[in-house]
């Protein structure tokens, strides 16, 4: 007999959670209840305005397999609406993913699969609205390392029935093995990363996607809410490029078959669409488009188009004046040569920006991977600094004169940002003002921090906002700083930098951005713990964008 287990059953309050609702939320905590054969869950994705991605996985499976799906109005699944039958095996990892199409915009559907005598848990899912749109809520998230803690943002996400759709912005994976980072977390908290040695080969990606899969809060968040979600560097190794990566070694084989590999799992465990025929995995970018108040463009910044990193290592024994900086700057970073973007990404981007400003959408998101802003560390030859330095130990210290040098000769600390690719960023301004989109709120990721930035071409006019997300679980490495060292900093950094209106890279949590025709309010919201599965959740600032005319602005 098929065991069904509805939605409702799917969302049960887990124990020891205590839960406070985001605002306008509804919900309790959630527990998804087991399966033997759906045991990685559901999950939806990649909408448009009549078709949505759904996904599931049959564990347990040898040789090719049948499974059934369905798709319906309600979540007691009478009202069938779609429903069909795919067949998966070994070459795609038993992962299941249907396209289903002939969809009404803007509609609430439900949805399940059948395999093996046994059905999944129901899931939720929506397509894209047309026409005039009122309001829509969106969930930012990034930065999501099994290895240190519990995904209980994706838990406070699921429980807030009224977000529209998930926005992850990169690193949903971490390529690293169980001795590398966040180790120390995971032995103390029992989440070793598998497979235990870093992610290589196609069969150890796999079992990464369904380690991480496994957790139960990213398993609700998944069955509630659709996702959109783009790549960033650690679903195949820290800091890649065009031809390598920062974590990748001769020794470890060919970089472009990990490359492929990494890809080949990301498109099988993750409900987004195929590549076009004659398409390639890595051109991954896409426009969705709600109605008349939002297009939300996402960006490929990591195998398509990016030149390779600068490393100060083999610049900063020569740089010991402020004129040596800026020399470097000007020959170095600006080199006009150096790309973010590949050609046809930019391509993409003009067309698509041109055409939501024709369409005369009110607001144009732009989900990226990593912070675009203007930043040089901040100066910290203050008192409160160099006595929290003899305090440290050497690798602490050593990280704080690092940053008190980088300050000195006013650089940017991290290079694998926009501020490492200056003449790229000015190209991506350029786009944007030839298609009339001065208006820009970029969502950034990767830094492990919130932001609130406002955005400035080299000519000082007015390009938009950015707001960044920090990590689900992952940490700032300037922890070692402590909270009251490292609050300091981010006040030190926005008062040295004009693009910084705030940061805080203190919490891990989420944005929460709901979006109607007069203003977008973001709330930036943080979970106190993720070592253990109980945590409340706060917001701990808020932000309304307004637009006057083109220009956006913080009120």
């Amino acid at each position: 007999m098929t065991k069904k287990i509805t939605r409702r059953q799917a969302l049960l309050a887990a124990s020891a959670v205590v839960f406070l609702p985001v605002a306008n939320g509804q919900g309790s905590a959630t527990n998804i209840s087991p399966s033997t054969v759906f045991s990685h869950g559901v999950a939806s994705g990649d909408p448009d305005s009549t078709s949505v991605v759904i996904w599931t996985r049959v564990s347990g499976s040898e040789g090719a397999l049948d499974t059934t799906w369905r798709v319906a109005t309600d979540e007691r699944m009478f009202n069938i609406v779609a429903t069909g039958s795919v067949q998966t095996d070994s070459s795609i990892d038993y992962t299941v993913k249907v396209v289903v199409k002939d969809l009404v915009p803007g509609q609430q559907y439900f949805y399940d699969f059948r395999a093996r005598d046994e059905a999944s848990v129901i899931g939720r899912t929506k397509t894209l609205p047309v026409g005039h749109v009122e309001n829509l809520v969106f969930a930012v998230v990034t930065c999501s390392n099994y290895a240190f803690g519990h995904f209980n943002v994706y838990e406070a996400i699921a429980n807030d029935l009224s977000i529209d759709l998930v926005v992850h912005l990169g690193d949903y994976i971490y390529e690293h093995g169980a001795d590398g980072f966040g180790a120390d977390v995971a032995s103390r908290i029992g989440r070793a990363h598998v497979p235990s040695h870093e992610t290589l080969t196609l069969d150890d990606y796999r079992k990464r996607h369904a380690q991480y899969k496994t957790d139960v809060s990213s398993q609700a968040m998944h069955a509630q809410q659709p996702l959109i979600v783009i790549w960033d560097d650690h679903e195949t190794a820290n800091n890649p490029w065009m031809n390598g990566a920062e974590n990748h070694d001769p020794g470890e084989g060919d970089w472009n078959a990990r490359r492929q590999a990494s890809l080949q799992a990301y498109y099988e465990w993750l409900p987004i669409r195929e590549p076009v025929v004659g398409g390639a995995k890595d051109e991954y970018w896409r426009h969705f488009k709600f109605g008349d108040l939002v297009s939300l463009i996402t960006l490929e910044s990591r195998h398509t188009g990016r030149s390779r990193q600068i490393s100060y290592g083999d610049y900063l024994p020569n740089l010991q004046t402020a004129e040596q900086a800026r020399e470097f700057k000007e020959s170095v970073l600006d080199d006009t040569r150096r790309n973010m973007l590949s050609e046809d990404m930019e391509r993409f981007l003009a067309t698509e920006l041109k055409e939501s400003v024709n369409a005369n959408r009110r607001w144009r998101l732009i989900g990226n991977q990593s912070v675009i802003a203007k930043s040089i560390s901040p100066k910290l030859n203050k008192p409160f600094f160099e006595e929290l330095m003899k305090s440290l130990d050497k690798p602490g210290s050593d990280k704080l004169k690092s940053l008190t040098r980088f300050g000195d000769l006013e650089l940017p600390d991290d290079l694998d940002t926009w501020e490492g690719y200056p003449a790229a960023r000015e190209r991506f301004y350029t786009i944007a003002k030839s298609a009339g989109a001065n208006d820009l709120l970029v969502l950034s990721g990767d830094s492990h921090s919130f932001w609130a930035n406002q955005l400035f071409d080299e000519n000082n006019e007015a390009m938009g906002l950015e707001l960044g997300a920090t990590g689900v679980t992952s940490p700032r490495s300037l922890l070692v700083l402590g909270d009251e060292g490292l609050k300091r900093f981010d006040e030190s950094n926005a008062a040295d930098n004009k693009e910084i209106v705030w940061s805080d890279g203190r919490h891990r949590g989420f944005i929460r951005l709901s979006i109607n025709h007069q203003k977008v309010h973001a709330d930036f919201i943080a979970v106190s713990n993720v070592e253990t599965r109980e945590y409340v959740i706060q917001p701990i600032r808020a932000f309304d964008i307004e637009k006057e005319g083109e220009t956006l602005r913080y009120s």
